[in-house]
């Protein structure tokens, strides 16, 4: 049987066994694996456990093992002191015949609070169906992709249909929290001729993704009574001036640095700390900035360009020294910088084969394909730039649905992820390597 009449016949299967693909998912959602304190820990321990049982017994080579911190600490992107003791990786690898090109499929089991729980009209660990959606918290973000590409690789091997290259799948901690969990699996030794992560894209393949610099502002300012507020100096009216002259930076941005798959950069205040009581003047103002930026841009004689992300935070260092310098008080008093968090971005070839093979199995399931970018960060950096591993983002869900209250995914798309993932992998682990 060739391998066109073995994706015909995987696609019957594949709908035949749609209601164990929806019951497999209700199962993963039913295990609480949020993350706690920003992924300094986690509930992971349970989810692992049970996905490694159902694994082996379907006969595949599996190893479940806690990310070390020492193995890890030299990675760019590597974020300290977060604790992975019963927080294990698992990886299970669907041995080919040999000779054909290796792929890794990647996806958290991590999952982000459960929030108030009085919010939730669908309780967030039920799993329920209700309309043609699964409900729950990681259904979109992101165990319908785990699901899915595990599922994939069973349902191949249900047929007993031949894959030449291995099949590696990882289901990764921590990926909310920073990814050290995916930066484990690199320093591991586990590699691939490519990976796919299968984060919430709505079908759509995602080739490139934003880098993220967190960055705390401290202001200073000068204490005093509220009724004496002119012998003081307010360090929230100052940090305003700051925000002020970043705004017009990011507009800068806006207007020069495009990248086809990618929105433009931008600069987001999320938090301000400042002040003790509404009757004295703040001594103290923090900013907490959401810095993102391209993994390439187009230059204005239209060549696209490597963008360096130490030139990215030299750029807003800069800004800030020149509004601190038209300001009496912030030239004499220098504010803190404390750049606190590094997400790096990522970007496949255009040429890579891997692209044209994804998009001829969308065409097939869903009739068209759209190419686009992730605007926030994803695991996939570390599998591309520290694993040197071609990485495409591509699985079920809306991206704006997750994180959220009823957070759900479409069982349809759910499904047809299922079917996208499973005519790639037979395509692509078939070729000679």
């Amino acid at each position: 049987m060739d391998i066109n009449m073995n994706q015909e016949k995987l696609m019957e299967y594949i709908e035949s066994n749609a209601n164990h693909a929806i019951t497999f998912l209700q199962k993963l959602i039913s295990f609480d694996s949020t993350f706690k304190n920003q992924g300094v820990d986690g509930n992971e321990f349970e989810a692992q456990k049970w996905l490694e049982r159902e694994l082996q017994q379907w006969g595949f080579e599996t190893h479940l093992f806690e990310p070390e911190n020492e193995e890890i600490a030299s990675f760019p992107d590597y974020n300290p002191g977060h604790y992975y003791e019963n927080r294990p990786n698992l990886v299970a690898i669907s041995k080919g015949t040999g000779n054909g090109k290796t792929l890794i499929l990647n996806g958290h089991i991590d999952t982000v609070p459960l929030d108030d729980l009085k919010k939730w009209k669908h309780d967030p660990l039920s799993g329920e169906v209700i309309d043609g959606k699964i409900f729950g918290r990681g259904a979109c973000d992101m165990k319908a992709g785990v699901a899915a590409m595990i599922l994939a690789t069973k349902y191949i091997n249900d047929l007993g249909f031949e894959h030449k290259g291995d099949i590696i799948i990882q289901s990764v901690v921590d990926e909310e929290g920073g990814g050290n969990g995916t930066l484990a699996c690199v320093a591991k030794g586990y590699t691939a001729d490519a990976a796919i992560v299968t984060e919430p894209t709505g079908l759509q393949l995602f080739c490139a993704s934003r880098g993220v610099f967190l960055l705390k502002i401290t202001v200073y300012g000068k204490p005093s009574h509220a009724c004496f507020k002119w012998s003081g100096v307010n360090a929230i009216e100052k940090a305003i001036k700051i925000i002020q002259g970043l705004k017009e930076l990011e507009c800068q941005w806006l207007a020069t640095k495009k990248n086809p798959l990618l929105p433009s950069p931008t600069i987001t205040v999320g938090q301000i700390e400042g002040g003790i009581s509404a009757a004295t003047v703040p001594g103290t103002c923090a900013l907490y900035l959401d810095i993102k930026y391209l993994p390439t841009e187009i230059n204005e004689d239209g060549v696209e360009v490597k963008v360096n992300g130490e030139e990215v935070k030299q750029e807003v260092e800069q800004c800030i020294r020149n509004i601190c310098n038209g300001d009496e008080w912030l030239k004499l008093n220098p504010v803190d910088l404390n750049w606190y968090l590094s997400v790096m971005p990522h970007l496949i070839d255009s040429k890579c084969p891997l692209i044209d093979i994804m998009s001829s199995a969308c065409e097939d399931i869903t009739g068209s394909h759209i190419i686009s970018g992730l605007p926030s960060g994803a695991d996939a950096r570390h599998l591309q730039n520290n694993g040197n591993i071609p990485t495409i983002l591509f699985g079920p869900g809306n991206m704006r649905n997750a994180h959220s209250i009823d957070e759900f995914v479409d069982i349809n798309q759910y499904l047809n992820a299922i079917k996208i993932l499973a005519k790639t992998i037979l395509n692509w682990t078939n070729q000679v390597n």
